[in-house]
């Protein structure tokens, strides 16, 4: 990670004194309103003990794109982003980036120009921390900016929808808005379209995410906890103990996890992974993919539209493995 971009903790804290610098009796009036009782405390949905005081409403956000990816559908427009695959369609959706500041990419973040945003708080995926991707000293940082609210990653995909929307509810978002209420009723829909789909059929779905070198498997993760949930039956090997989550299985093994679906993460229709023992296997020669996603926004409207593809497509294949 680079680190020609960031500030020593030093001179963030002497940029933030400078920005919010104020008099004795306004510093007074604060801790008179604090004594009062009228802080907010937000308590995260998911990790334990971690609540954070806010003195006022938060309004000036700085998000990472996984979390602008989600809480878009809700109304909330970050002043500024940064992270991982912010121009990836698959993963951002309809959620816009045109127009708002980019102060980081990647791995790496501009800590000056975040603090002379003076956010009031910050969000993406992470831990009480900070931000997964972060060295801890940047971490420190961070935290001495805003406080940071970590994305749910915990749960089953309801839970992660529901822990998503309580943030977005302390955000200030209007949580039951017409078009929130729609996508929900169209997720149970679309849960009742592949639980008909799958009915019968003795489908075999493998969660993919094939490499020249291996193909990686999403046995346990949440996406497909819920495809299991809904009457599928998922192959593959069982997720590692702890680590890195995905499953790992050799090229001349591929063929011992027979599918008559296979899911790849983030599909690409036009440029379709191709490998000679991919090839072969009876799925793909059937033309018997489709997509799914281990990242992305959790929103109803998300995987309403995701499972009710994946019905209509699943009524038209056969049993192939």
């Amino acid at each position: 990670m680079k680190k020609s971009a960031l500030f020593t903790l030093g001179a963030v804290a002497a940029l933030l004194l400078s920005a919010c610098g104020s008099s004795n009796e306004e510093t007074s009036a604060e801790t008179t309103s604090a004594q009062e009782g009228e802080q907010i405390t937000f308590t995260h949905p998911t990790i334990d003990g971690l609540e954070l005081e806010f003195e006022n409403q938060p309004e000036t956000l700085v998000m990472d794109c996984y979390a602008y990816s989600s809480l878009h559908e809700y109304g909330l427009k970050p002043d500024a982003l940064f992270g991982y695959e912010c121009d990836n369609s698959a993963l951002m959706g309809d959620a816009d980036t045109a127009g708002i500041e980019k102060i980081g990419q990647d791995g790496e973040i501009d800590i000056e120009k975040l603090a002379e945003l003076r956010p009031d708080v910050i969000i993406g995926n992470g831990n009480a921390d900070g931000w997964s991707w972060f060295d801890d000293d940047v971490n420190a940082q961070l935290l001495r900016v805003a406080p940071f609210v970590p994305l749910p990653s915990e749960g089953s995909i309801d839970e992660k929808i529901a822990d998503t929307r309580e943030i977005a509810d302390f955000l200030g978002a209007d949580v039951e808005a017409d078009n929130i209420v729609a996508a929900d009723a169209d997720l149970d829909e679309a849960k009742e379209a592949f639980t008909s789909a799958v009915d019968g059929k003795d489908f075999n779905f493998l969660l993919a995410s094939p490499t020249k070198e291996m193909l990686y498997t999403g046995v346990g993760f949440a996406q497909a906890d819920l495809l299991e949930e809904l009457g599928a039956t998922i192959v593959g090997p069982d997720a590692p103990a702890e680590g890195n989550p995905w499953g790992k299985v050799a090229w001349e093994d591929a063929s011992t996890y027979p599918a008559d679906v296979i899911l790849v993460e983030n599909y690409d229709e036009e440029a379709p992974f191709t490998a000679e023992l991919w090839d072969n296997l009876p799925a793909v020669q059937a033309d018997q993919v489709s997509t799914w996603s281990s990242k992305g926004a959790l929103t109803s409207r998300t995987y309403a539209d995701w499972l009710q593809d994946l019905a209509d497509k699943v009524n038209t294949y056969n049993k192939v493995a």
